[in-house]
């Protein structure tokens, strides 16, 4: 015999003025009325309380949570305790000390929270923690509480038991089975329940609404499938205050909320509750450490490890947070082989860019990912880690022209000063009036407004038709009339170009010797018959081409006031004959590493050991030159005793060193 049927039994017997029809169709009609929210039994229940019929909760059997509606007067119900309060103890109105435990039970159909009330909520504090056993409440009455949801209350004449032994366990989900792992918590969720290894130390910050003052607390969890941003308020940030990197964070009953970039976010209230265990659960797939690049970031990643190489940075400044506070903030352009990207250095890592030189490979751990305007912006603060690496990691490669359509991210790209840069002021949405240069830029395969801003605008002032440049940094945007331009941002970075090596010139481009004026530049071609003076390795720097100094251990540059990789340029002489005639060729600002296999890092570490940034070689570094023909790229420059010299720009060996 089904419940309904059992129910409408048990009317009958006591209400002989109606028919097993009519009882029926009161049922159907009450279903109706709740708008197909009541199951065949709840609605039978209805009707047998408005009837007036004490219903037998214990004889029916054991109520499952779908089929429970507000107003019944005696109910048996059992479940798992997903969340158990610790006792309140509560004065009632005639004076009397009243006490109460309030859980949420959850069968296979749904959860329902139950309270506990004072006899009851003894038995069930003397069982300890009672978080994931089974209970089982008799004659139990439900009302509707608060929120609009039916609650269970165990009072006066209800019974409970805790793990009692004739009940199967197989009735209920496993305790385990509650949790959900972090990759597949939906973008909108009320009631999570989860777990995962915090991924950063808490940042807790308090505030004032309606003159209350309140804390709110951001940190980061991890599991196998992915992370999510815990987002405490109140009393649960105040928990969780102490929390560490690397613990095991227990969270049941939150809700999800999406960020500013779509992205859910776990909120922890105060229907939340949170625990660290000691240990991992059976039930949490431990997080893999995963380093991302940086052209498969998207602002849903949340958070990410990279590994990068720097290409510029700027020095930290101080900036106001919306809540008034102070900060430093540093910025670094960083790279690999999939993309470029602009990330933010906070708080305490803002100092570290006075330990990074342009060039030098780190590690970050721990950062976080916006999407602002179309563009991704990185950031890493007070939780997150930065160290240099000694890995090795390519840039990525030039774009071309043609393609900005499909380019992602931040580019690189190269190509000729086709007219000289427009120069203007311009407001900002801030009040700034601010410098802004314009040019065309053409590469092989098309050509595009480049747009440079601030201070680069100055610079590109020097710039003429002609210059050869490569662009590092710059970002696509649609111009007024829709077609694609290039932006600079504050760390972009512009170097001349020259043409590659691999270049011959026409032998109609090569001039002779003895036909060399001051001022003029050509090529020239010819056979190098000594090495003139001993040569000489700088270190200048990456970003102004200063000569750089040594301080403390470290290569400086005065100008830029930071630490330098320091690029090394072979300084030197050497005297080359065409057949017309003999000319003193200057190398200046050459690669060594174009003349003779050398390490520079060698070399950077010999000027620190001997705290100078220049070193003079034996004319031995350059005699593999002596004999070879050389094709040579410069300009006749006079030099003492107005003998006319070549000062090179770019040199083709003709045969092998």
């Amino acid at each position: 015999m089904s419940t309904v049927q059992s129910i409408v039994d048990d009317i009958l017997s006591k209400r002989h003025d109606l028919s097993a029809e009519q009882v029926f169709a009161l049922i159907e009609e009450k279903k109706n009325e709740g708008r197909g929210l009541l199951s065949d039994e709840g609605a039978a229940r209805l009707v047998a309380e408005e009837l007036l019929i004490q219903m037998r909760g214990t004889d029916l059997g054991r109520m499952q949570v779908k089929d429970l509606v507000s107003g019944l007067n005696d109910v048996t119900i059992s479940g798992r305790v997903l969340l158990a309060w610790p006792p309140r103890e509560f004065q009632r109105r005639d004076g009397t000390p009243g006490r109460v435990v309030r859980v949420i039970m959850v069968d296979r159909t749904g959860r329902v929270p139950c309270a506990l009330w004072d006899r009851h909520a003894d038995t069930a504090s003397k069982k300890g923690i009672l978080q994931g056993k089974i209970i089982r409440i008799g004659h139990a009455y439900t009302r509707q509480g608060l929120a609009g949801d039916v609650e269970v209350h165990a009072g006066d004449r209800s019974s409970i038991e805790i793990d009692p032994q004739d009940m199967p366990i197989s009735d209920f989900p496993e305790f385990s089975d509650l949790f959900i792992p972090l990759g597949k918590i939906a973008t909108e969720a009320n009631q999570v329940n989860t777990v995962g290894i915090v991924q950063m130390d808490p940042r807790i910050y308090s505030f004032t609404k309606e003159d209350r003052l309140g804390s709110v607390l951001r940190t980061i969890i991890a599991d196998e499938s992915g992370t999510i941003p815990v987002v405490a308020w109140n009393e649960r940030a105040e928990e969780l205050r102490e929390i560490k990197r690397g613990e095991i964070l227990q969270i049941v009953n939150a809700r999800t909320k999406l960020d500013t970039n779509s992205r859910p976010e776990l909120h922890v209230e105060t229907r939340s509750q949170v625990a660290i265990l000691e240990s991992a659960p059976e039930y949490l797939k431990m997080p893999v450490a995963k380093t991302y690049k940086i052209g498969n970031l998207t602002a849903q990643t949340g958070s990410a490890d990279l590994a990068v190489v720097v290409l510029a940075k700027n020095e930290p400044r101080e900036v106001k947070r919306s809540t008034g506070d102070t900060v430093k903030v540093a910025s670094l352009l960083i790279a690999d082989e999939s993309g470029i990207a602009s990330l933010s250095l906070w708080d305490d890592k803002a100092e570290l860019v006075n330990q990074l030189a342009e060039g030098d490979s780190i590690s970050v751990k721990g950062i976080s990912i916006r999407d602002r305007l179309g563009e991704l912006r990185l950031s890493l603060g007070k939780s997150g880690e930065l160290q240099k690496s000694t890995s090795e990691v390519a840039s990525p490669s030039l774009s071309k022209l043609n393609a900005l359509e499909t380019a992602k991210g931040l580019l690189i790209v190269e190509g000729v000063v086709s007219d000289e840069p427009l120069m203007r002021q311009v407001a900002t949405e801030r009040g700034e009036t601010v410098n802004v240069a314009s040019f065309t830029l053409r590469d092989d395969v098309a050509s595009v407004k480049l747009t440079l801003w601030r201070e680069l605008a100055t610079g590109a002032t020097k710039l003429r038709p002609g210059n050869r440049i490569r662009v590092t940094g710059v970002r696509v945007r649609s111009g007024l009339g829709g077609q694609l331009e290039l932006s600079s941002i504050p760390l972009t970075k512009i170097d001349a170009a020259d043409k590659a090596v691999s270049e011959r010139p026409a032998w109609e481009d090569i001039r002779q010797v003895i036909a060399l004026e001051s001022g003029l530049t050509t090529w020239i071609k010819g056979l190098v018959l000594e090495i003139v003076d001993r040569p000489t390795l700088t270190a200048k720097c990456e970003t102004c081409n200063d000569p750089l100094s040594v301080s403390e251990g470290n290569l400086t540059c005065d100008h830029c006031k930071s630490i330098k990789a320091g690029k090394i340029t072979l300084y030197g002489k050497l005297r080359m004959d065409d057949g017309t005639g003999v000319t003193d060729v200057i190398l200046a600002e050459q690669d060594p590493r174009q003349f003779a296999p050398t390490d520079t890092l060698e070399f950077r570490e010999r000027m620190l050991k001997e705290k100078r940034a220049s070193i003079e070689l034996e004319r031995e570094f350059l005699s593999n030159l002596v004999g070879k023909e050389l094709e040579v790229h410069g300009t006749a420059e006079k030099g003492e005793r107005d003998k006319l010299v070549f000062k090179a720009k770019r040199i083709v060996t003709l045969a092998k060193l």
